[in-house]
C-alpha cells in the first residue's frame, strides 16, 4: 500500500516537469498546489481531506500572530516613535507577505468564479484538434508559460527559505531580523522562548510564501494560455494565405473545367480561407471574453496588492538595506511577476495585430477582407491585466511603481533627518 501511494505521489510530482506542457495538466498542478491550502478549481465535488483544513487553520492563524498581532506590538507599543529604523523594517517585513491574505481571501470569496474561469479555459482547450500546427505552437508557447511559472515559483520560495535558513547558520542566537520581536516571547533569546519563537516564524514564513506564490502560479497559467492562444493564432494568420495555395494544389487534378480555372482556384483558395478565418475569430472572440471576466474579477486584489506593495518597497528603503534585503526583492519579484504577466499578454496582442496587416489580406475576396478588417478593429483594444481597471500591469506600470516609491522614499527620509 505504501508503494501505491509514493508511485502516485511520484506520478503527480513528475507532471510538474516542463515536458507536460498541455493545459490540462499545468491545472492539473496548480490545482494540486491549491488544494494544500484547501483550494478547489475544479467544478467537481470531491472533497479536500480534512488534515489540509486543520493545517490551513493553524497556519493561517500562527502567520497572523507573527505578521499582524506582532506587528502591531512592535510598531505601536514596543517601538513607536523612538526607533523610526526598527518600526520601518517591521512595517516591511510584515507587508511584503501580507498579499497571501489578499489572495487567499480573494479565492475563498470568488471560489465559484474561480471555478468557471478554469473550466471555461479548459473547455476552449478542448476545442484545439491535436497533432495540428495551431496545437503544436499553442504547446510551444504553454512550455514557455510552465517554464515562467516554474522559475518565478522557485525564485520566491527560495528567498523564503533563505529567510527562515539564515538565522540557523549564523552563529550565537539569531533571527531573520533581530529587530522583529513576538508579542509575549520576550526576551526571546532565552531558552524555550527561543526555540518556539523559530518554529514559529519558520510556519508563519513558509505558510506566507507557499500561499503568495500558490495563487500567482495560477494568475501566471491563466493569463498565459490566453497569450499563447494569440501567440498560435498569429502564425496561422500569417500561414493562411499559403495554406490554401497548399489546399488547392493537392486538389487541382479533380478540377474538369480547365476553362475557368482561374476563377475556380480563387473560389477555392477563399473558400478554404474562410473557414479557417471562422475557425481562428471564434478563438479570438472566446480568448477576448476570457480575458475581460478574468481580469474583471480579478482586479480588486491586484489594486489593493499594488497599494501594499509599494508602501513596502517605500519602508524597506527606510528601514535600510542591510536589514531588509530579503524583503525587499520579495516584493520585487512580486511586482515583477504580474508586470511580466501582463507584458507578454500585451506582446501577444500587438503580434496578433501585426499578423493580421502581414496575412496578405490583398488576395482575398471582399468577404474575407471584411473578416479581417473585423479582427483587425477587435484587435485594436488590447487585452490587459490591470490593477483596479485603471492601471495596466505592464513594465511601464512597474517603472511608475518603482519611481514613485523611491520618490516617496527621498522625501520621508529627508523630512525624518530633519526631525532628527
Amino acid at each position: 500500500m505504501l508503494s501505491g501511494v509514493l508511485i502516485n505521489v511520484w506520478t503527480k510530482l513528475r507532471k510538474f516537469s516542463l515536458d507536460h506542457d498541455d493545459l490540462p495538466t499545468m491545472i492539473e498542478n496548480v490545482a494540486l498546489l491549491l488544494r494544500i491550502l484547501t483550494i478547489n478549481i475544479y467544478n467537481s465535488s470531491e472533497s479536500i481531506h480534512l488534515i489540509f483544513y486543520i493545517m490551513t487553520l493553524l497556519s493561517s492563524a500562527v502567520y497572523l500572530y507573527v505578521d499582524i498581532v506582532s506587528m502591531v506590538y512592535c510598531v505601536f507599543f514596543r517601538y513607536g516613535k523612538s526607533d523610526l529604523i526598527a518600526v520601518s523594517v517591521i512595517l516591511a517585513l510584515s507587508s511584503c507577505s501580507c498579499t497571501c491574505i489578499t489572495k487567499l481571501i480573494f479565492m475563498k470569496v470568488y471560489a465559484k468564479d474561480i471555478k468557471k474561469i478554469v473550466n471555461d479555459f479548459l473547455k476552449c482547450d478542448s476545442q484545439v484538434l491535436s497533432n495540428t500546427r495551431f496545437a503544436k505552437n499553442l504547446r510551444k508557447q504553454l512550455k514557455i508559460v510552465k517554464r515562467r511559472a516554474s522559475v518565478i515559483w522557485i525564485l520566491l520560495v527560495s528567498n523564503g527559505a533563505v529567510y527562515i535558513i539564515s538565522p540557523f547558520v549564523t552563529p550565537g542566537r539569531h533571527f531573520s531580523v533581530d529587530l522583529y520581536l513576538l508579542y509575549g516571547l520576550e526576551p526571546m533569546n532565552k531558552t524555550p522562548n527561543y526555540e518556539i519563537a523559530n518554529f514559529i516564524i519558520t510556519v508563519g514564513t513558509g505558510f506566507g510564501v507557499y500561499a503568495m506564490v500558490s495563487v500567482a502560479v495560477y494568475v501566471i497559467v491563466i493569463v498565459g494560455y490566453n497569450e499563447s492562444q494569440l501567440h498560435a493564432l498569429s502564425e496561422e494568420l500569417k500561414n493562411v494565405w499559403y495554406d490554401s495555395e497548399i489546399f488547392y494544389n493537392n486538389i487541382k487534378h479533380r478540377i474538369t473545367e480547365k476553362r475557368h480555372d482561374v476563377n475556380i482556384r480563387k473560389q477555392i483558395m477563399n473558400e478554404f480561407i474562410r473557414i479557417r478565418l471562422r475557425d481562428i475569430i471564434k478563438f479570438h472572440i472566446t480568448n477576448i471574453n476570457m480575458q475581460h471576466y478574468f481580469d474583471q474579477k480579478f482586479r480588486p486584489m491586484f489594486a489593493v496588492e499594488y497599494t501594499i506593495k509599494a508602501f513596502s518597497i517605500i519602508v524597506g528603503l527606510l528601514g535600510g538595506l542591510k536589514n531588509t534585503y530579503l524583503a525587499l526583492p520579495y516584493t520585487f519579484v512580486q511586482i515583477v511577476m504580474d508586470c511580466l504577466t501582463g507584458q507578454r499578454l500585451i506582446d501577444a496582442c500587438e503580434n496578433f495585430e501585426r499578423s493580421l496587416y502581414s496575412c496578405q489580406w490583398e488576395n482575398f475576396n471582399t468577404s474575407n477582407q471584411r473578416t479581417i478588417l473585423l479582427m483587425l478593429m477587435m484587435s485594436q483594444k488590447t487585452l490587459i491585466l490591470s490593477a483596479g481597471g485603471i492601471a495596466k500591469l505592464n513594465f511601464n506600470y512597474m517603472m511608475i511603481i518603482l519611481k514613485s516609491a523611491y520618490s516617496t522614499y527621498t522625501t520621508l527620509n529627508s523630512v525624518v533627518k530633519k526631525h532628527n
